[in-house]
């Protein structure tokens, strides 16, 4: 199949026409797809294409008809998942499928590039030639597009141009005059405001004596600039017509005052939208945002895209260095007042300047206003006058006001911005250090700017250095200047121009380190949530503060650092301590509604504001999954401030409402400063559970070995209470850590004590734990009846969520061993639970199994459903270990599927884990399939030595069960008899 774009929207197969799709909809989005090929387009880009305007309600189910309709057409009778699907789904959206040679675009770029590149004049030429007869007429000409098509065809038609230019240059330069005028006559008469065109057709047309024709183009021309630009001709032009007409232009055109555009101008597609819908109304448009976030560079951007509607003039100020009054005499000197007129006071020239703007079509831009006052009286009063205001802040005082913000600049395109100031193959070569540059501009373009000026100033000094500089907090204001650009110059003055008050309230809201909701600055401040707002937003409009979609504020990098260089007294200790306790309380609610069983270490130190407490309590989970990070933040802070009280409950909170696994680096923090606290109250029962903690963070990292010396040190310390409960969990743990480490007898004693001790404490939870790790064990050791004992042992006594767990574990050893319907029966519980609770961690482990079983039934895709999502979540979640043991899982699927690429590349990412981490038990599990792979593709050869490996490794564990295993499948793969003699002596150590 064909497409093309370059002209009507059109696809053929074989030379015959597809009949696409007539309605809108459906060619929007093949045209954006098209835009975008072989690349995953995302759900909501797709909605923003299609209804820049706003989406309606039912925007999802629409785009789902859409792609339905698409595929119909592009690849009739497929099914949406079949191999040849021209239109893919996946997780990140839509993608279509487009080969090399199978879009007139991407032949027209190809052949373009190649032209300009090209040295030989001959060779240039007729690659140029072929380049631009790839088009039929405009980019998407037929199509009703949105802003990144829109994008995409300017980008095109902007191409198309320079390689228009470089053709008829080179056809001049050869004196193929007529060619020329051939090529350029019908382009310039449709666009007749291109002054480089037009100056190459009168140049074509004077060189064959057709003076007379070359004049007419330079004339209209002329009056284009001024009808559709109000410019008039640049140097390039004059210099042609003085050369024909051997003289000069006369009389002048309207004012043009805008200045030159920013040439590698980025991003920004959003707003220059809706600027341009802006300035199709007489209201002020203002373009607010933080010092440095690229309002001005934006404004004349969208200033130069409108200024054809504007044939009268753009007129342009800088609010910041004058008054209104010499503002008014500038513009009306522009447009033609004499000397006299302007002699009157700031009402006079009012007058006058309404009576000169009423009938004209004028663009106005002001720069950097400070209120609405210096405004009003430059505002035109003619219907066809725009207005382009920059400003820090909304200035909502203005009648009918359109606001334009400024946020950050997207990683993408601060990247973009980076690579076109400091140069693209500089940033190639150390794409990490340029990601760490990019993060570290925290979304300031004026920052990212002047890091590239910076790097491109010195060619010979490493991207490295300057990530390495920006990151460190004391220098990154020091090293963002260049020239007279600098992010503290940008920054300091708005922060002067801030009340004390205000400043404080930003230096307390910094002390977190991310975003704070409205409670907690409320309680910073002592007040309630309601008066706090007022704070706040006026902190927003200024844009000293961001706020998130939940409504929480951050305090940025930027204005964090420019505070710091400021004097004021230190972040108030007493707002700190009340903010500390409103987290701590609120938390305490929360999980008080997620676990009825839940008990605080002690009475409460502050009430939960009410609205606060009513909104956590109605979605815990929810609150759980936005807040932690803040609640962990916060037991740094308690812990920094000398506050061990604090700090140890809020600790409990923390990782309580974490859950397990909670695989980030602040896991450790918030243990280490739980331990810290637990010491210095002198509480040893604290302190025991916290270095428990402690071991359980490093276990769910892949730590194993400092798992294990927080875990003994915590079973010492509980032996040391008389605490068997305690003294039980810990040993339950230690088994498990000792059993992967090949020390099954030791584990096995230690789960014996540790059932005991449960068992007089009369610990039901902690001995179902207990039995399932038993039953599991008891597997590994050959002895599957007393595993399956084990865990029906287990279940009796396992409840709730605990339940689940011992569910999912005991259905894997099912599967093993022939009972896949009650396996099936125990994961479908399991998962209910998991979902119902919002685990997303025990979600994707009981995906993983249940992928397993549908795997090994023979229901190989859903089984890759299944485990696809698992390790999805595993990602999300950043728990690489057990994605580990997922990648393993879709090998085994894979090779079912007769796919050994596809199982190679899973397994290869899972040993690289397993062997990082330590994990004898994967490493053996991997090998174990690496071996039925080389099998599988008769590499006999690898597969005995990777076999061999594999009944090594779990022999050293002491687990015969899987070392049977591995020797049935070398056995299978050799007739080496010493494999088939240790078969026999395994076999003898495995009771069923």
């Amino acid at each position: 199949m064909r497409f093309q774009v370059l002209g009507p929207l059109a696809a053929t197969v074989v030379n015959t026409p597809v009949t696409l799709p007539s309605a809108a909809q459906p060619r929007r989005l093949l045209a954006l797809l098209l835009a975008r090929p072989n690349e995953f387009v995302g759900r909501a880009t797709i909605v923003d294409e299609l209804w820049p305007d706003g989406a309606p309600p039912s925007a999802a189910a629409i785009v789902q008809v859409t792609v339905s309709k698409l595929r119909k057409t592009l690849s009739p009778g497929l099914a949406s998942d079949a191999p040849a699907q021209r239109l893919r789904s996946g997780p990140r959206g839509y993608a279509l499928t487009v080969g090399e040679d199978e879009l007139d675009a991407t032949e027209f770029v190809a052949l373009a590039s190649a032209g300009l590149a090209a040295e030989d004049p001959a060779a240039k030429r007729g690659l140029l030639k072929r380049a631009l007869a790839c088009w039929r007429g405009g980019a998407f000409c037929d199509v009703e597009t949105g802003p990144l098509v829109e994008a995409h065809e300017l980008w095109l038609e902007d191409r198309r141009r320079t390689v228009l230019v470089q053709l008829v240059e080179l056809q001049l330069a050869g004196g193929d005059r007529h060619a020329v005028v051939h090529r350029l006559a019908p382009v310039v008469a449709d666009r007749p405001a291109d002054e480089r065109l037009a100056a190459r057709l009168a140049d074509a047309l004077a060189g064959l004596g057709r003076r007379d024709s070359a004049l007419d183009v330079l004339r209209r021309t002329r009056r284009a600039l001024w009808d559709e630009a109000g410019v008039t001709p640049g140097p390039e032009l004059d210099a042609v017509y003085r050369r024909v007409a051997g003289t000069e232009w006369t009389t002048a055109g309207p004012p043009a005052q805008l200045p030159a555009p920013a040439p590698d101008f980025t991003g920004r597609a959003a707003e220059l939208a809706e600027i341009a819908r802006g300035l199709r109304s007489p209201a002020p448009v203002v373009v607010h945002g933080a010092p440095g976030s690229g309002k001005s560079v934006l404004a004349v951007q969208a200033a130069w895209r409108a200024r054809r509607r504007f044939p009268d003039g753009q007129l342009v100020a800088d609010l910041s260095r004058a008054d209104p009054r010499d503002v008014l005499a500038g513009f009306l000197r522009a447009l033609g007042a004499s000397a006299a007129e302007l002699t009157v006071d700031l009402p006079g020239l009012v007058g006058l300047w309404r009576s000169t703007t009423v009938d004209r079509r004028l663009l106005v831009v002001l720069a950097d206003a400070r209120a609405e006052a210096q405004v009003r009286p430059l505002l035109p009063s003619g219907s066809g006058c725009a207005v382009l205001v920059t400003a820090r802040n909304p200035l909502p005082g203005l009648a009918a006001a359109r606001p334009v913000p400024v946020g950050e600049m997207s990683t993408v395109d601060a990247r973009a911005l980076l690579a076109a100031v400091a140069g693209q193959e500089r940033l190639a070569a150390e794409p990490a250090a340029a990601d760490v540059v990019v993060t570290r501009c925290a979304g300031l373009p004026l920052a990212v700017r002047i890091a590239g000026l910076r790097l491109a100033r010195r060619p010979h000094q490493r991207v490295a250095e300057l990530a390495a500089r920006l990151t460190d907090e004391r220098r990154a204001l020091d090293e963002l200047v260049a020239g007279d650009l600098s992010v503290r110059g940008a920054v300091l003055p708005a922060l002067h121009a801030c009340p004390p008050a205000d400043r404080d309230l930003l230096r307390l809201l910094g002390v977190f380190g991310r975003p704070v909701p409205d409670w907690c600055a409320a309680a910073l401040l002592g007040r309630r949530v309601a008066e706090t707002g007022e704070r706040l937003e006026s902190l927003l409009d200024a844009h000293l503060l961001t706020v998130d979609e939940r409504g929480r504020h951050a305090v940025p990098r930027f204005v964090r650092l420019g505070l710091a260089r400021l004097p004021g007294r230190e972040p108030d200790r007493a707002a700190l301590r009340r903010a500390a306790e409103a987290v701590l309380a609120l938390a305490e609610r929360v999980l008080s509604v997620l676990d009825p069983g839940f008990t605080p270490a002690g009475p409460p130190f502050a009430r939960p504001d009410v609205s606060a407490a009513r909104a956590a309590t109605a979605d815990p989970l929810a609150w759980r999954n936005a807040e932690v990070d803040l609640v962990a933040a916060t037991v740094r802070l308690a812990g920094a401030h000398g506050w061990p009280d604090l700090a140890a409950r809020l600790s409990d909170a923390c990782l309580a409402l974490a859950g397990s696994p909670w695989v980030s680096g602040g896991a450790r923090a918030v243990s280490v400063a739980g331990l810290a606290a637990a010491r210095r109250l002198g509480d040893g029962p604290a302190e025991a559970g916290k270095l428990f903690t402690l071991g359980s963070v490093h276990w769910q990292q892949g730590r194993w070995r400092q798992a294990r010396t927080y875990f003994a040190m915590a079973g010492k310390r509980f032996r040391t209470l008389g605490d068997p409960r305690g003294t039980g969990a810990a040993l339950v743990v230690l088994a498990d850590i000792d059993a992967d480490a090949g020390q099954a007898a030791f584990a096995v004693e230690e789960l014996r004590e540790a059932l005991d001790l449960l068992r007089e404490c009369g610990d039901s939870r902690g001995q179902a734990t207990a039995a399932a790790q038993f039953g599991a064990l008891s597997e590994d050791l050959g002895d599957v009846r007393r595993a399956l004992e084990s865990f029906e042992a287990s279940l009796l006594l396992a409840d709730g969520r605990g339940h689940d767990q011992v569910a999912k574990r005991y259905a894997d050893v099912l599967r093993r061993h022939g009972h896949a319907d009650r396996a099936a029966d125990l994961l479908t519980d399991a998962l209910g639970g998991a979902v119902r609770s919002r685990a997303r961690h025990w979600e994707a482990h009981v995906l993983r199994s249940l992928g397993d079983l549908h795997a090994e039934a023979g229901d190989v895709g859903e089984g890759e459903r299944c485990l696809s999502r698992s390790l999805a979540l595993f990602e999300q979640i950043g728990h690489r270990h057990a994605a580990a043991y997922t990648h393993r899982s879709l090998a085994e699927a894979r090779l079912r599927a007769a796919d050994r690429d596809g199982a190679e590349r899973h397994l290869r990412a899972a040993m690289g884990v397993f062997r990082e981490l330590r994990d004898r038990r994967g490493t053996g599990y991997a090998l174990l399939s690496l071996g039925r792979l080389h099998a599988g593709a008769g590499a006999d050869g690898d597969a005995r030595r990777v076999l061999a490996d594999a009944a090594g490794v779990f022999e050293g564990l002491g687990f015969p069960l899987w070392e049977l295993r591995a020797l049935r499948e070398l056995n299978a793969a050799s007739s080496d008899s010493p494999a088939r003699d240790r078969a026999r002596e395994v076999l003898t150590k495995i009771r069923t």
